[in-house]
């Protein structure tokens, strides 16, 4: 991902590729999280609280953009007419509100833990942690099952038409 961490499409590449790319990046800032969150409160390695801090909120704001702007337009318009997809992806988009709430008070939390800040509730932290890996977990387990996976892709329409290349 970039610094602004938008994620930008080569010539040709496949939106659903670059989100399955992107899911992997966000499950390995969320092991990232769990290690921060399992060495409380004795072994905190205060660089790895301020390197989370710093890409969390980029990260899944970017994430969230490009499935909004790209990725869910896309599937609304494959299973256009279908309700429950319609509900679905309006829920995600909820969910993405929740996440970058949560993240920015996570993030706040991280860069005091990683400056060493006395005050620092680390049994909040622990929680505050634990609390938004699981829900990452949780959103992209969901939306990989649910949406992206090759049988509802391939169900939109039999013959492959518009569905990407790689679910043909």
């Amino acid at each position: 991902m970039t610094d602004d961490a938008t994620i930008r499409l080569a010539p040709g590449e496949n939106p659903i590729s670059a989100l399955r790319k992107a899911h992997r990046e966000k499950l390995m800032l969320c092991d990232r999280l769990e290690e921060i969150a399992d060495s409380l409160p004795d072994s905190v390695n205060r660089q790895k609280c301020i390197y989370a801090a710093r890409a969390l909120g980029p990260m899944i704001r970017g994430v969230h953009r490009f499935e909004e702007d790209v990725v869910f337009p896309m599937i609304a318009q494959w299973f256009k007419g279908d309700a429950k997809v319609d509900a679905t992806l309006e829920r995600l988009r909820f969910e993405h509100c929740e996440d970058e709430c949560f993240a920015e008070e996570l993030t706040e939390a991280l860069h005091d833990l990683g400056a060493g800040k006395p005050d620092v509730n680390i049994e909040a932290i622990g929680y505050m942690l634990r609390g938004f890996f699981e829900a990452m977990r949780r959103h992209i387990a969901f939306e990989s099952e649910y949406l992206l996976s090759k049988e509802n892709l391939s169900a939109v329409n039999p013959k492959g038409e518009d569905v990407p290349d790689h679910h043909k």
